[in-house]
């Protein structure tokens, strides 16, 4: 993973100086008229959101083939979030954003209602199921205003992500055999993918007053690398109030969906995600 995140960086970095036609130490950094730093920011909180999982993993689309993690395996779907942003401000026009969302769940010992196939292997109804499930997404961003004044900026957004699933569904139990006899059966697998992609979208940023900001975000990420398909849509809506000058607080509305499929026949792990909810975070300028 830090292999990952050092490359998503190295490369977003090298974005700014194609388009910048000055050097770093020419463009002054602003947002003085407020009295607020914005050369660093970093926004950082840790919530509770409401997730949507569907997965399919060496089986066929639809019907038996998928599995809801929250439908089929009791795993809660509110889930505890961990996430960060960091953005640099490199001129009066360009910012640099490297943002890392992450997210885990388990279930233990929940009896399965239906029958599902999952790493080849049949699940039966009955059985005692474990499940556990990671999910990380790494982001680098370049942003430039097209237009930008002391209380309004808006823009496209480019760069490139890491996305990364990891899920395990262990299960125990005895089913009926061949001829009606009881059969101890235990299935176990696990898999797990990552794709790095490209990102395109847009931002705006408002200041109504001196301490008060209104921000909005929007990204696409999509590409399709031989018969497979990775896309993510993040979108969020924010508002923030600075407190101090170098501290706020701020809440927000996010919506992620992320979805990585191989072909017809899903022979590696695949499916979507989805999670979104509000967020209450801290806000740190520099």
């Amino acid at each position: 993973m830090k292999t990952v995140v050092g490359a998503v960086l190295a490369a977003v970095l090298s974005v700014p100086l194609a388009f910048a036609q000055a050097p770093l130490a020419a463009q002054p950094a602003s947002g003085t008229w407020n009295d607020l730093p914005d050369r660093f920011q970093i926004d950082t909180g840790y919530f509770n959101l409401k997730a949507e999982t569907l997965l399919r993993y060496n089986g066929p689309r639809g019907g038996s083939g998928e599995v809801s993690l929250e439908q089929d395996l009791g795993v809660d779907d509110q889930v505890d979030t961990f996430w960060v942003d960091g953005t640099w401000r490199v001129g009066r026009r360009h910012q640099l954003k490297l943002a890392f969302t992450r997210f885990n769940r388990d279930r233990n010992a929940y009896t399965l209602q239906r029958e599902f196939t999952w790493g080849g292997e049949t699940y039966n109804a009955g059985l005692s199921a474990d499940t556990s499930n990671r999910n990380s997404i790494v982001g680098g961003y370049y942003r430039f205003a097209i237009f930008r004044s002391d209380r309004f900026e808006v823009g496209p957004t480019i760069g490139i992500g890491y996305l990364n699933l990891e899920a395990r569904i262990k299960a125990t139990g005895t089913v009926s055999g061949p001829a009606g006899e009881p059969e101890s059966r235990t299935r176990d697998n696990s898999a797990s993918v990552g794709s790095v992609t490209g990102a395109l979208g847009g931002y705006a940023e408002a200041w109504p007053a001196r301490r008060f900001v209104l921000r909005g975000d929007f990204l696409y990420i999509k590409v399709e690398p031989g018969d497979s398909e990775a896309e993510v849509t993040d979108w969020r809506v924010a508002a923030d109030y600075y407190l101090l000058k170098n501290a706020g607080l701020g809440v927000q509305y996010k919506f992620n969906r992320y979805s990585y499929d191989r072909g017809i026949l899903v022979r590696e792990l695949g499916g979507e995600v989805t999670f979104k909810g509000f967020q209450v975070y801290l806000s740190f300028r520099f």
